[in-house]
């Protein structure tokens, strides 16, 4: 294999893009690491007649690549899957003659008599809501899906073999009517006995909650609650991406860059490309990587971060005391999602004693909390167990990474895995187990890397 450092921009860039994908759903099986039992429980339950599939779960963990994969497993292979993404603002019929634009543009140019299948182009739907009064929607309600049926038995007798859509983003849709419209979509698909297979993707955490009580239908979607992605999985995409530059990375590096995504494959792909790009920046392509390039690699990363994500970090830390930094931080000390108060005060002190620093009292620590649970802070941490008092979580998981990240740039590694128990609050084998550097050191190292004053 050539030399990293002796491919081009362009050249490195289309290699890259092979193997990680922080930007964009991945589409190839190849590609998606530890989801296999997600995958398998799907490809069983779909064949099953009138079955349809919602996967749902958090910002960034994954629904998109797991439903694209999925249907690219499933579409016959005489067609692409469709495909269409929700936004705010769209209502049914929006979504419904996206998937039609995307069917009719992936018909092959140019038709002979013998391909049957290629000589249909397909109108999209007519009806679409001109007003909000309620009896002009109740009117337009049966003819629209009605409507939509029938495009769905044509695209199933005339686009493919076997024609699955994905529906992605469908939280973005609020409004009601137009909710119960979907419902009633899958429910005719069902009795009409119509081969077209659809697979939504939603931010939330039960399907209950994300539709209320507006399918009906609920029995007739397999549910795929996605959780974090497993440690084997991660390492997985490590190494993949490693090994196709023959570079050697190693199992500490991997186990930060395992730790710090908290389990969103996202960041894993994000953190890998940062460290790859550092490592082609190179003069000379190292044999391995050094501490260096991780910690270019890890400032790359988190100035590339999503901005809304930087932004609640920012809102709740910005002019106010260093304290918030490090309760941020100890908030993130642990593998559980949701954290009992005192649970984050252990590891607060434990920062602070380690940085040499006096931590706040105990009655200033809780107002400082409070403060990052209020519109002050964008609500960053939460309520951790509904109306129980003493429990908080971060109020999206996906910040957690984050703040693990900047924690490790500014000196400070977490605990990644440990369930913080009560006995885990008395062990002294988890103070030794951490290492902290002096900020200013470290944003000292970085500079100096970089080549600025």
């Amino acid at each position: 294999m050539d030399n990293l450092h002796q491919l081009s921009r362009s050249e490195f860039a289309s290699r890259l893009k092979n193997v990680l994908k922080p930007a964009k759903p991945i589409d190839s099986i190849e590609l998606l690491f530890g989801r296999e039992k997600e995958i398998e429980d799907i490809e069983y339950a779909l064949p099953a007649d009138g079955r349809h599939c919602f996967i749902y779960g958090e910002r960034g963990i994954g629904k998109s690549s797991l439903a694209h994969v999925v249907a690219s497993q499933l579409q016959s292979s005489d067609k692409r899957h469709l495909r269409a993404e929700c936004h705010k603002g769209s209502t049914f019929t929006s979504v419904i003659n996206s998937l039609v634009n995307y069917a009719n543009k992936n018909l092959p140019k140019g038709t002979t008599e013998s391909q049957t299948k290629t000589n249909v182009k397909f109108p999209v739907l007519s009806h679409e809501r001109t007003t909000k009064n309620k009896s002009e929607n109740n009117r337009q309600y049966g003819e629209v899906v009605d409507e939509a049926l029938d495009l769905f038995r044509e695209i199933a007798a005339s686009y493919s073999d076997n024609t699955v859509a994905v529906i992605d983003e469908f939280d973005a849709i609020s409004d009601d009517a137009e909710l119960a419209k979907f419902g009633e979509l899958l429910k005719y698909l069902s009795d009409l006995d119509i081969n077209v297979t659809l697979i939504f993707t939603g931010i939330g955490k039960s399907l209950s909650d994300l539709l209320g009580g507006h399918f009906s239908s609920i029995r007739q979607l397999h549910q795929v609650p996605l959780e974090p992605l497993n440690w084997s999985g991660r390492y997985s995409i490590i190494e993949k991406a490693f090994n196709s530059f023959d570079i050697t990375i190693s199992d500490d590096f991997k186990y930060k860059i395992a730790g710090l995504s908290d389990g969103f494959p996202h960041y894993v792909h994000l953190l890998c490309e940062k460290i790859l790009v550092e490592v082609h920046k190179c003069e000379k392509q190292p044999k391995a990587i050094s501490h260096d390039l991780f910690l270019l690699g890890l400032d790359a990363a988190i100035n590339s971060v999503g901005e809304q994500i930087k932004k609640d970090y920012d809102k709740a830390t910005e002019g106010r005391s260093e304290s918030y930094h490090h309760l941020l931080w100890a908030a993130a000390d642990s593998a559980d999602l949701i954290r009992q108060v005192e649970h984050v005060q252990f590891s607060y002190v434990s920062i602070c004693k380690v940085l040499d620093l006096e931590p706040l009292t105990q009655d200033d620590f809780k107002k400082c909390l409070q403060r990052l649970r209020d519109k002050s802070s964008n609500n960053i941490l939460t309520k951790g167990l509904g109306s129980r008092p003493g429990w908080i979580k971060f109020k999206e998981s996906i910040l957690r990474g984050f703040i693990r990240m900047y924690a490790e740039r500014h000196g400070a590694t977490l605990d990644f895995e440990r369930n913080f128990t009560a006995q885990t609050a008395s062990s002294k084998t988890h103070k030794s187990q951490r290492l902290y550097r002096p900020l200013t050191n470290v944003e000292q190292q970085v500079s100096k890397l970089r080549g600025e004053k």
